[in-house]
């Protein structure tokens, strides 16, 4: 077919592994010994590579024969970011478990829609969240235990020395479920193998231009989310040390980087604006940082130049974005610095195709293949596409074709020299700092108020946000609804990142399709117009 683009080859002895990730890993924290892998950066807690894969086996023989967790069982995280994160899913590996990672900031009624995806057979919690899944476990009958985080990880666990030996299995098992929100709304499961991982790991390894094993990254991307999954297995993988927070906070952040000689900052678009703008950064030095991935969101370039000319201070600081997808096994495109680079990288560019991936973009309309400069849905096939959406064939078979490619629902192009660019979306997810918010969700909970007839949900473009859930509402003819009453009415129902910070919009009527859809273009319009 006319205009299908391939990446780079995989090398053969990568392709065709059949090792899973516990035998993986096991292997490359062998190799990175008592070099320290993990720094807590609010209380200096350390921890090697050693201790990970010590402590993992020690939790693995707990999970198997006191609790009972066998070969594709679903063990459940809801904790905030801790050195030991890699540890629990590592153990989870071990006894041919699957691990499910949840936001530890979700609510009682998003908590119990996630884990009715993938039915957990157990929860390990952090103290924010564990009263939470207590309450949620009374109301369903297939969560067994509900173990507090220090239970499994403790001195035993840490310090004794294991005998432990992890099951073996085949690396086509599902390894890991990562909640993600698709075009219908609701979150959904992405099941993503061994080999997804597996082959990611390797990839970016091979690469050996991305992140190198002397290097010293940020661990303040949420571990819940495919990005911080990224990270910890990337540190595992390499031998690269991870400081980690739990959450951010100004001073502690930029201290850090001058602290620690953080080499590699990991970050989202809300964060580089934060750069750009922040006087703090005078106060510190930042000159160990030697690149800085922003993922996510797309990232402008006027806030990229900035972050150059403002943290760079006159040195060497390299600013770049990726793409990919939870869907993606994370990463799909990404720069790649080899000797016989030929060609600069555009600014605003998200990379060119990783090893074993292949794309094209289709026209919206037609769905035929487009060649250089021409935009259109970014679609993807290749060894990294997952499994599929957990429990969910309908889903799955809406987002991947029956020939393989997977429709990201992404609009871009690439240029003559393979370069990839995004610049619209025809999904309808709002980005919220660099959180997935679904208007369909939002809507729903709209319209259980007695006051509201009808309610529609966008994203207002904002500049440090990217973007704001807003709301348009009709009234029940009579009510005296105001603003305030529909956002505390959602404060109370929805997590902090889908809270109506753009505000809410009364209007008569909202505008539709024959079919019923909701046109968000038109609402756009209306906003736009309104400004003039």
């Amino acid at each position: 077919m006319e205009h299908i683009l391939h990446g780079p080859v995989i090398p053969k002895h990568i392709l065709d592994s059949k090792t899973n990730l516990s035998q993986y890993f096991i292997r490359t924290l062998s190799e990175h010994g008592d070099k320290v892998a993990m720094v807590d950066v609010h209380d200096n807690t350390k921890i090697t590579f050693n201790d990970i894969l010590n402590t993992s086996l020690n939790v693995a023989r707990w999970l198997k024969y006191e609790c009972g967790i066998q070969k594709s069982d679903v063990v459940g995280l809801f904790i905030e970011n801790t050195v030991w994160y890699s540890t629990l899913v590592l153990a989870v590996w071990h006894v041919g478990g699957i691990c499910a990672l949840y936001n530890p900031l979700y609510n009682n009624q998003e908590l119990k829609h996630v884990l009715n995806i993938c039915k957990p057979k157990m929860m390990i919690c952090s103290r924010m969240g564990i009263n939470l899944v207590q309450k949620v476990s009374k109301e369903i009958n297939y969560l067994k235990y509900v173990c507090p985080i220090e239970i499994a990880i403790n001195l035993k666990t840490i310090q004794e020395k294991s005998s432990f030996v992890p099951i073996e299995y085949d690396n086509n098992h599902t390894s890991i479920i990562l909640c993600s929100s698709g075009t219908t709304g609701l979150p959904k499961g992405v099941e993503l193998t061994h080999r997804n991982l597996y082959l990611m790991n390797n990839i970016l390894q091979y690469l050996n231009s991305f992140i190198v094993k002397t290097d010293i990254m940020n661990g303040l991307v949420p571990m819940f989310h495919g990005y911080g999954l990224l990270v910890m297995c990337l540190s595992m993988a390499l031998g690269s040390k991870v400081i980690v927070f739990k959450y951010f906070e100004e001073n502690l952040f930029l201290k850090s980087i001058d602290d620690h000689k953080i080499t590699v900052l990991f970050a989202v678009p809300p964060l580089m604006v934060y750069l750009s703008k922040t006087p703090l950064v005078n106060k510190y030095s930042l000159s160990s940082l030697r690149i800085i991935y922003s993922g996510a969101a797309p990232l402008s370039h006027e806030v990229e130049l900035e972050v150059i000319k403002k943290i760079g201070k006159g040195k060497p600081l390299i600013v770049e974005q990726g793409y990919g997808m939870t869907e993606l096994s994370i990463l799909a495109t990404c720069h790649v610095h080899t000797e016989n680079s030929q060609h600069p990288v555009p600014p605003g560019t998200i990379g060119n195709l990783l090893l074993g991936m292949s794309a094209k973009v289709i026209d919206l309309e037609t769905g035929k293949t487009l060649g250089a400069y021409k935009s259109g849905e970014i679609c993807f096939k290749g060894p990294m596409v997952m499994k599929g959406y957990y429990g969910n064939p309908k889903e799955t078979s809406n987002t991947i074709d029956e020939d393989g490619w997977l429709h990201t629902g992404d609009v871009g192009y690439y240029d003559k020299n393979l370069n990839f660019f995004i610049v619209d979306r025809i999904k309808e997810l709002i980005k919220y700092k660099g959180y997935q918010v679904a208007p369909a969700e939002l809507e729903s909970l709209l319209l259980t108020h007695p006051d509201i007839e009808d309610a529609a949900v966008i994203g207002l473009p904002n500049k440090e946000a990217g973007e704001l859930p807003m709301a348009f509402i009709v009234k029940v003819q009579g009510s005296k609804l105001k603003e305030n009453d529909v956002i505390n009415f959602m404060n109370k129902l929805v997590s902090s990142q889908k809270r109506l910070r753009g505000g809410v919009q009364f209007v008569d009527s909202i505008p539709k399709n024959p079919s019923g859809k909701i046109l968000r273009r038109n609402l756009r319009n209306q906003i736009n117009q309104s400004k003039l």
